[in-house]
């Protein structure tokens, strides 16, 4: 009996992997992007999070207020 609960066990355990990525229950595709963010404080303390890299005196989207915001560097 042992050795039939283990054997199903297995057998389940791999019939449930796969080849790619998922969170939970959705699964990623190559279509799907994956960012790294980037957090950066403004002088008023207020919290930008921005994708991948941050480009100095230029456009970058802002993820916590949806918005494009230009980064400066403090003078």
């Amino acid at each position: 009996m042992i050795q039939v609960i283990i054997s199903l066990s297995s057998i389940l355990m791999l019939s449930s992997c796969t080849s790619g990525w998922s969170v939970g229950s959705f699964e990623l595709s190559p279509e799907d992007s994956m960012y790294t963010f980037l957090e950066v404080m403004d002088q008023d303390s207020t919290s930008h999070f921005y994708a991948d890299k941050v480009r100095i005196n230029s456009d970058n989207w802002c993820f916590t207020h949806n918005q494009w915001e230009s980064v400066k560097e403090h003078e």
